[in-house]
C-alpha cells in the first residue's frame, strides 16, 4: 500500500464515526411542535409494569379438577389446562414453580421438577 491509500483509509476511519455521531445528535435535538409531541405521546403504547415473578418450591398437595389451580405446600397457584397438560404435574411431585403476581394471586408461568438427588446435593453444598 502506498502512503495515499493509507491516508485515505485513516481519514475515513477517523471521520466516519464523527459523522454518524453528529447525525444521530441532530435527529435527537430537532425541535418539535406541541401538536407533534402530543401525537407522539398518543401513539406510544402504554408502558406495562414489569411483571413480578416469584419462585415457589415444595410438594404439589392438590390439583383442581378443572385444572384452574394447584396447591404447592400451602400456596395456591393459578394454572391453565394447557400448563398442566404440558407439565404432567401430579400430586406428590416436588417442584419449583415460577409464578407471576396477578390481581387474583399467583399464576404459574414455568416449572421444574426437583429430584431427590438434586435436593440432597443442594443440602450438602449449603452445609
Amino acid at each position: 500500500m502506498d502512503k495515499t491509500s493509507i491516508g485515505i483509509i485513516l481519514t475515513v476511519t477517523l471521520v466516519f464515526p464523527f459523522l454518524v455521531f453528529s447525525q444521530q445528535k441532530e435527529t435527537k435535538t430537532t425541535p418539535t411542535t406541541v401538536v407533534e409531541q402530543q401525537k407522539q405521546e398518543m401513539s406510544k403504547p402504554e408502558e406495562q409494569p414489569k411483571e413480578e415473578l416469584v419462585t415457589i418450591k415444595g410438594t404439589v398437595k392438590e390439583i383442581a379438577k378443572d385444572k384452574s389451580y394447584i396447591l404447592v405446600d400451602d400456596t395456591k397457584i393459578l394454572t391453565t389446562k394447557e400448563f398442566l397438560d404440558e407439565s404432567y404435574l401430579e400430586v406428590g411431585d416436588k417442584v419449583e414453580i415460577t409464578a407471576q403476581k396477578v390481581a387474583d394471586g399467583l399464576k404459574a408461568v414455568n416449572y421444574n421438577y426437583i429430584f431427590e438427588e438434586e435436593a440432597e446435593t443442594q443440602e450438602n453444598t449449603s452445609d
